[in-house]
């Protein structure tokens, strides 16, 4: 059997945290029931095409609200970004959705990562930051925009 390189024309090239708070107001006790609430945010730093490459940074942050029996307990924000690359062949617009859908969730697995394990080690129950479903996020934020470009 041959060897076959399979690799594809979307990689992550760099990741890093620009951004990460945690503020705990009180003891957090584990058998405590929390309610999480997340906004997420998502943004396009900027593309560039160099020699047969196309380079694009992203931004993802992350803001949760830290609530037990409807009293603010903690709150964490954490912005991460990454650099992705695809060949220069890559069309723009398709480049674009490839941040978007391939990008954002390698950003948020790393995000939810650094929340868990930081969480872990501050003397509160790990936070498990829930899934997000990027295809009906940035079609709500589609959405949203093009309401707001009715205005």
């Amino acid at each position: 059997m041959g060897k076959v390189e399979v690799q594809a024309y979307f990689q992550m090239l760099d990741s890093y945290i620009s951004k990460f708070s945690l503020d705990v107001y009180r003891k957090i006790r584990s058998n405590e029931i929390l309610d999480i609430k997340v906004n997420v945010g998502f943004r396009i730093v900027n593309i560039n095409k160099k020699d047969k490459e196309i380079i694009g940074q992203i931004e993802l942050a992350y803001d949760l609200s830290i609530e037990v029996n409807k009293e603010s307990v903690a709150k964490i924000r954490l912005i991460t970004n990454g650099l992705f690359k695809g060949n220069d062949v890559t069309e723009d617009k398709k480049f674009e959705e490839m941040l978007k859908m391939n990008g954002a969730p390698t950003l948020s697995n790393l995000a939810r990562a650094h929340i868990n394990a930081t969480t872990s080690l501050s003397g509160m129950p790990p936070i498990i930051v829930p899934l997000i479903n990027f295809a009906q996020f940035f079609e709500n934020a589609t959405k949203t925009d093009l309401k707001n470009e009715d205005k």
